[in-house]
């Protein structure tokens, strides 16, 4: 009888050890143990909330801190003090089930700011909804648009996210010894949300991890655009920041490094194919150019390596314009025949 107390109390006393060196680990320890939870996918709030049905899956990265991971897109929670901070919002048919799934993360507290890092609503009801009960908008200030009608200009996009505060180049909200840092990455509605003391950084649509952007060049949502924006989160990042994509799982800044220079490699091996007088056809049928990122699965999301190839392309050729296709052959020969021409003008 008295080994078997002695035992119990050596086990409670290891419970405790453990529990005090787990509550004392250090923060990169922290964020190892949640980024290896969340690539398990052994995710407590995500069985707790699994009555629910629906596509989205909840993700803790730091204290207070989770984002509803999608197919198509990922959403921001940041709790403070019976205060939730949304960063964008989901499709209408998950914001029923992903407002459930937030209730429960503290049922006592409600929603005080909506962020849109895109100026884009993709949830009007439920959006309106927020804002009946008191939730306050925030986005990127924007201008009018200078001439609606060019391809490829969005400058002045006034989107579908009307916010009550509006800003140009940061906003900082300030909530008790926390800040939210809110700051444009482009002139065009992008922005990205930094929350310094966690080192945690939401980057909105303009980045895809694993997975192909969507394109729309013709309505000013170009490959450029978002490779240009990608310069300015790298820069607000470090080693340790947490990095929550548009779209995808957590990411870190050689991600994004890397990211950037395998995109900026494909636009200069399309580009000098479009001027070798290469059909969208041809580069299709190339498979190497995406060969190493068809690999990892990038192709395996809503945008297939097709759809990718394709608006690279079309954003491209309508960039450089007309290609002299003729052999240098026949170059030279219309050459020489303006020659001729100019001279006999003269005579």
């Amino acid at each position: 009888m008295r080994i078997k107390i002695l035992t119990t109390s050596l086990l409670i006393t290891l419970g405790f050890i453990a529990i005090g060196q787990d509550n004392n680990i250090s923060k990169e320890e922290y964020y190892a143990k949640q980024k290896k939870m969340m690539e398990s996918g052994n995710n407590l709030l995500e069985t707790e909330t699994s009555n629910y049905q629906g596509n989205t899956r909840l993700v803790n990265v730091a204290p207070d801190i989770y984002f509803l991971q999608g197919t198509d897109s990922n959403m921001g929670i940041y709790l403070y003090e019976e205060k939730f901070y949304l960063i964008d919002t989901q499709i209408e048919e998950e914001m029923d089930r992903n407002l459930k799934i937030i209730s429960r993360l503290d049922k006592k507290a409600s929603v005080k700011y909506l962020i849109s890092t895109s100026n884009e609503l993709k949830a009007r009801k439920t959006a309106m909804g927020l804002k009946k009960d008191g939730t306050l908008f925030v986005s990127q200030k924007l201008l009018k648009r200078s001439n609606p009608n060019k391809k490829n200009n969005r400058a002045g996009y006034t989107g579908t996210f009307k916010p009550d505060l509006a800003f140009v180049g940061e906003i900082d909200l300030n909530i008790g010894d926390k800040k939210i840092e809110i700051i444009s990455i482009n002139n065009d509605g992008n922005s990205m949300v930094f929350l310094p003391k966690n080192n945690v950084l939401f980057t909105g649509p303009i980045y895809t991890n694993k997975k192909y952007p969507k394109l729309d060049f013709e309505n000013g949502y170009s490959f450029n655009l978002i490779l240009s924006s990608l310069s300015n989160i790298i820069a607000k990042a470090n080693d340790n920041t947490i990095i929550v994509p548009g779209n995808g799982i957590v990411a870190k800044k050689s991600d994004l490094v890397n990211y950037s220079t395998v995109m900026n490699r494909i636009i200069k091996q399309v580009t000098t194919l479009i001027e070798n007088g290469k059909t969208l056809e041809n580069v299709l049928a190339m498979k190497n150019i995406t060969k190493n990122l068809d690999s990892q699965g990038f192709g395996e999301g809503t945008v297939t390596t097709e759809m990718f190839i394709t608006s690279v392309y079309n954003e491209l050729a309508f960039e450089i314009g007309p290609v002299d296709t003729r052999s240098p052959e026949e170059r030279a020969m219309e050459r020489l025949k303006q020659i001729q021409k100019e001279k006999e003008n003269k005579n």
